[in-house]
């Protein structure tokens, strides 16, 4: 696998300055006024972008994609008034141009109320049956009438075979309705799950060292925040900052040693196979991480990582059980599904024990949660996606 190395924060600043000057040197061309304010808000520099592009915008006021990239960042940043106004001057988009206009329909199903983004919502898939986004918003409209969402998940499958999240939602759907053998077909614990344990070397070599580095530099980290919006977790802190940026330090290794596990699962993968999940291995990729820290109480609800194809996590600090505490406290809970309480979902929950080490790799889409440690030490894991690149 190609790893897409450009993440870090000097790589962004130097395409920030190439992309300025390909504006300033070619103003009347919309491409690089998009690219530059894409520059900007890859290193989180939100008022420049606006900045930029409100620039853009008065100079090549046709552009469509130009107030499209505004407005969603004022949605984004919860700029309610800003978003309606930007998207009210919007010019028309060409009939041909099929990416921009989903991206508009897009922008208004997330600003809409819940009927009309249904609405928007099947619009969308009308057009691209594959979209992440529209069918997301259909799966939370129709949780409780899973027959409909098959179908939809199926249209998607056809378009693209290794669709993340519609193989998620179509495993839900039959489990909902008691198609288990269905079901246990899509998701499989056992299958492509990997546990391992990881040690560092070089300065990190000694018992404890590693791990005591990487909890210093997360609870250092300045956007540990508690319950981010949009988040499966609750009762704990997760950090906004994509953590695979950081070049140095004990992230910085940790960020390696990850690549250097995919690496070495991918290359466990049969060159052949007939699940999808083989086929959709991507060419080139890029790892998205960030730090959850949990108190005892934390945990982390029912979910996927539908941007990934493989996810992982990586821990580095975990209570020790004692013999009076409940074997499942603190515990990975692979397959976890919500279903009408007693039931289990076809394929099982494989419950995974942390340890400080420790790393858990599986499909971005099965499903998994956390269940609280009930103790006063904290838990604390980085967690990630191999997200698919271009190639």
């Amino acid at each position: 696998m190609r790893w897409d190395m450009s993440a870090d924060w000097a790589k962004r600043g130097v395409l920030v300055e190439l992309a300025r000057k390909a504006a300033a040197s070619r103003p009347d061309d919309a491409q690089q006024w998009e690219r530059l304010a894409h520059a900007l808000l890859l290193m989180a520099r939100d008022d420049e972008a606006v900045a930029v592009l409100t620039e853009a915008i008065a100079r090549l006021p046709a552009a469509p994609k130009l107030p499209l990239m505004l407005a969603g960042i004022h949605h984004r940043l919860g700029r309610g008034d800003l978003f309606d106004r930007v998207m009210r001057e919007v010019p028309a988009i060409p009939a041909d141009d099929l990416p921009t206009t989903l991206h508009r329909l897009e922008l208004l199903m997330k600003a809409a109320a819940a009927n009309d983004a249904v609405r928007i919502a099947r619009e969308i898939l009308a057009r691209d049956p594959a979209h992440d986004a529209a069918m997301e918003c259909l799966a939370y409209a129709l949780k409780d009438s899973p027959e409909r969402m098959i179908p939809i998940c199926r249209a998607a499958l056809d378009r693209k075979a290794g669709h993340v999240l519609a193989r998620y939602e179509l495993a839900a759907s039959c489990a909902r309705l008691g198609r288990s053998d269905e079901a246990r077909k899509l998701i499989d614990l056992e299958r492509f799950v990997t546990v391992t344990d990881v040690a560092a070397s070089g300065q990190y070599a000694a018992a404890g060292a590693f791990e005591e580095a990487l909890s210093d530099e997360i609870i250092r980290n300045p956007t540990l925040k508690p319950d981010p919006a949009g988040k499966a977790t609750r009762g704990g802190l997760q950090t906004a900052a994509d953590l695979a940026v950081a070049s140095d330090g004990a992230v910085g290794v940790l960020i390696g040693l990850l690549r250097a596990a995919v690496d070495a699962f991918t290359a466990g993968l049969p060159d052949r196979s007939d699940d999808p999940f083989i086929a959709a291995r991507p060419e080139t990729a890029a790892i998205h991480a960030w730090a959850v820290v949990y108190p005892g109480e934390g945990f982390q609800e029912s979910h996927i990582h539908y941007s990934g194809w493989l996810s992982g996590v990586y821990y580095v600090a975990a209570p020790k059980l004692s013999r009076r505490d409940d074997v499942r406290a603190g515990c990975l809970a692979l397959g976890s599904l919500d279903l009408p309480e007693g039931r289990e979902p076809p394929w099982g929950v494989r419950d995974i024990r942390p340890a400080p080490g420790r790393l858990v790799l599986f499909p971005s889409f099965v499903p998994h949660a956390t269940l609280p440690t009930k103790s006063p030490e904290p838990r604390i894991c980085v967690a990630f996606d191999v997200v698919p690149g271009a190639p």
